[in-house]
């Protein structure tokens, strides 16, 4: 057994309606009584942002709302928010959303305690100032586990994907409320369903895998390949979302340890050539890429597939059973109706050498050094074509 040093830093809370209670949060945990609330427009749109607010008023706690936040944030984005956390003179940065906002609040309430912009601190050239700022996530989907990850990923102002990442980044607390998750829309509860699961897979898989990656990453699977078709076919079950939701932190809590492989490798990539949704651009890499990943790697593919339900009877060989879990990933995309033709978001065969360069890029060379099987720049350009076809 390899050598590992695991921690977590990141208290979390869970339970139906739990995000009601925000307000005692904040005073406990930051000894004030004003927070800047982080989230996106259209969680203010369809007023989840404003129980959020009226819950921490409710408890008597001033807030100032951030909304200006898109998916796959930019950098301008987090030196705006962090101005605007600077001015308010808050002890408290609540990120409330999916992991755009999440990301946009942790980083924001580091950035604000210097005067650096973010850019400063892209691919860690330089060390952020001690945290001063307690920082509260409440995620609005089942995916990205950035409520318990000390890492964020952000576009740069050459638009390419770029990554930050200090244990001062972890949130002090996480707030899990299934609730909350109910009104996301089928196709992103499918794509950052999606994104979860192949944290959890891709950590356990790669090259940092250990014995605590494996009880959480394993367990993340089972929970998440159990309860995703319920909840797309019936968003209300809030028992699967809850299932969703602990299932998400905890392939969180998976990469944060484990890291993650070719799936993000190749899907920062097509976030940085047309800006294709994170989750989407993931579950659509991994599905041309998770037969090829199997080949040396049989064993702990077979563990995955035990534990995604894929198979029923440990009597067929370790390869029959690996490859019965790329079977089973690939029918519950398509399942899920993801779409998985990049067409119509301008790529196209065209586009393979970009996409390929892009993936052999520095800012992605940690995800493709960790994955189970190391790409060259062959097999990038191979699985490009396949993913572009």
């Amino acid at each position: 057994m390899s050598e590992f040093d695991f921690q977590t830093k990141t208290r979390v809370a869970y339970g139906i309606g739990r995000s009601k209670q925000i307000g005692e949060d904040v005073k406990a945990l930051s000894g004030g009584t004003h927070a800047v609330l982080v989230t996106d427009p259209g969680l203010v749109k369809v007023g989840v942002a404003d129980e959020i607010a009226s819950a921490l008023r409710g408890q008597g706690v001033e807030v100032t709302i951030f909304s200006d936040v898109q998916s796959d944030p930019s950098s301008v984005s987090i030196d705006e928010a962090a101005s605007v956390i600077r001015e308010s003179n808050t002890r408290c940065v609540i990120g409330l959303g999916g992991g755009s906002a999440m990301d946009v609040a942790k980083l924001a309430a580091l950035v604000a305690g210097a005067n650096h912009p973010t850019e400063h601190y892209a691919l860690m050239a330089n060390p952020f100032e001690p945290k001063q700022i307690k920082t509260i996530m409440i995620p609005t989907t089942s995916g990205t586990g950035a409520e318990v990850t000390s890492t964020v990923v952000f576009s740069n102002r050459e638009k390419r994907k770029v990554w930050g990442w200090d244990y001062d980044l972890a949130p002090d607390l996480a707030l899990l409320d299934p609730t909350l998750t109910v009104a996301l829309p089928p196709h992103l509860t499918a794509a950052t369903g999606l994104d979860a699961l192949i944290h959890a897979l891709e950590a356990v898989a790669g090259k940092r895998g250990n014995a605590i990656i494996q009880a959480v990453g394993l367990q993340a699977i089972r929970m998440i390949s159990g309860s995703l078709m319920q909840v797309i076919e019936n968003p209300q079950n809030l028992e699967a979302r809850g299932q969703l939701s602990i299932g998400s932190m905890f392939g969180g809590m998976a990469i944060e340890q484990g890291g993650t492989g070719i799936a993000h490798c190749m899907g920062h990539a097509l976030g940085t050539l047309a800006r294709i949704h994170h989750g989407r651009a993931v579950a659509i890499s991994l599905y041309h890429a998770y037969e090829w990943n199997i080949e040396g790697n049989e064993a702990i593919h077979a563990e995955i597939a035990r534990a995604m339900g894929a198979v029923h009877t440990t009597s067929t060989s370790v390869e029959d059973q690996a490859h019965a879990g790329a079977q089973f990933y690939r029918k519950l995309v398509e399942d899920s109706g993801m779409l998985l033709s990049l067409a119509a978001d301008g790529l196209t065969l065209s586009n393979v050498d970009r996409l390929a360069e892009t993936a052999a890029s520095t800012e992605n060379a940690p995800m493709r050094n960790n994955n189970c099987r190391y790409a060259a720049d062959e097999d990038l350009n191979r699985l490009a074509k396949l993913i572009l076809q």
